[in-house]
């Protein structure tokens, strides 16, 4: 027979019973050590419970982006002490005194949720208000995994035009409307890297030659505009400034002004130039000079003549990216786009002073910018390991 022990105060005893015995004595005067003492104190107080007065901003804020200010009472002045949640998540509290929290809206875009907090050693939760998050930027016109994005424009109806690679062959130039409804605008069998809408809703294309085309407005094709002379030229960048001068340029020793008759000067700046924006009486752009990536500025005169070269940012010592798309706001700041897979926008703000935009929140490597309506600025975005080319719509703050 197996001896055998049981839960219990009951021991089976066999051949092994002086041992056996021996145990179940122990067990006998350790098995029962009476009332264990318990750590809930019935004499502590619970702290007041915390009430949310008002919420700034109101409504609805940007996930991952905005600071939310809460107003109220009985808040701890222990920021780790306050626990909010938007919905179910929690937020990270930055900032606390007993009538005011600062925090980060967390990174959860949810179009309704409630707000609410409690406190640790508060017993309840406080009230709760109806809030939501919008997400800082979205995916925009279903692009396929196998579809890739180089130029981008947009305009006044608020279309978005993309040349479109499927299976890294070129297919021309797609529209998409603000839904989201993709159709084919131009045919072609060739990579538009750059194209801008011009006088008389004409659009000004580049394609990493020496020449700039042009398709008018109602047209399907894209025709000759203009030739540089120099046949080591290449043209990968165009911009259109307020007087309807194009300004083109590429990994070339000049950029060059094409008036609306064809007529072409160059001027001389010898970098590998990624884009260009003309604003005002200047004409900026980034490029690569000296294996440094920067900003540069040119003022035009009133006969459309380029200033001297002026450096407006180093990207290089900023965060050792390259820039590669230009897009300024309808209050002056420069967005850039760079080649940095994560925290991939740069802010220059009128004052000169630079921030990545949206840390921790933009991740894909920005190649073109467009500006939609709305304050939405359009991105055709590189591939990167955690996803695919493709275009997204961001929403700034302008």
């Amino acid at each position: 027979m197996y001896n055998v022990l049981q839960y219990g105060s009951r021991c089976r005893v066999g051949r092994s019973a002086p041992f056996i015995g021996l145990f179940c004595l122990v067990m006998s005067f350790g098995c029962d050590s009476g009332t264990a003492p318990s750590i809930y104190d019935p004499d502590r107080a619970s702290l007041p419970t915390p009430v949310i007065e008002g919420i700034m901003p109101e409504d609805r804020a940007l996930a991952g982006v905005d600071d939310v200010i809460i107003t109220g009472s009985n808040f701890s002045t222990q920021p780790a002490d306050n626990l909010v949640y938007f919905g179910s998540t929690r937020a990270d509290v930055l900032e606390s005194t007993s009538t005011q929290l600062r925090l980060l809206a967390p990174n959860d875009p949810q179009p309704e949720l409630n707000l609410r907090l409690v406190v640790v050693g508060a017993e309840n939760f406080s009230n709760s208000i109806s809030y939501r998050l919008d997400p800082p930027f979205i995916e925009f016109g279903e692009v396929k995994d196998f579809e890739d994005i180089y130029g981008i424009a947009t305009d006044p109806s608020g279309n978005v035009y993309v040349s479109l690679v499927a299976f890294s062959i070129p297919v021309g130039i797609i529209r998409i409307t603000p839904e989201g409804e993709r159709s084919e605008f131009i045919n072609s069998p060739f990579l538009w890297t750059d194209f801008t809408f011009g006088l008389n809703n004409d659009l000004y294309g580049v394609r990493s030659v020496r020449a700039v085309f042009r398709s008018q407005d109602g047209s399907n094709n894209f025709s000759v505009f203009a030739v540089i002379p120099d046949r080591a030229v290449r043209l990968t960048a165009i911009a259109i400034d307020t007087n309807n001068r194009l300004w083109v340029a590429g990994d070339n020793q000049e950029i060059y002004r094409i008036l609306s008759d064809g007529t072409v000067k160059g001027f001389k700046f010898e970098a590998d130039v990624k884009d260009l924006v003309a604003l005002g009486d200047y004409l900026y752009l980034t490029a690569i000079q000296n294996q440094s990536s920067k900003i540069w500025r040119f003022m035009i005169d009133s006969s459309g003549e380029l200033g001297v070269a002026e450096e407006v940012f180093d990207l290089t010592t900023f965060n050792s990216s390259e820039g590669h798309a230009l897009a300024f706001s309808a209050s002056g700041n420069l967005y850039v786009g760079t080649s940095e897979r994560t925290d991939s926008i740069v802010l220059l703000d009128t004052g000169g002073d630079a921030q990545v935009l949206y840390p921790g929140v933009l991740a894909q490597a920005a190649r073109r910018f467009a500006w939609g309506q709305g304050g939405h600025l359009y991105a055709a975005t590189n591939s990167t390991e955690n996803s695919v080319a493709g275009i997204i719509r961001i929403t700034t703050r302008n």
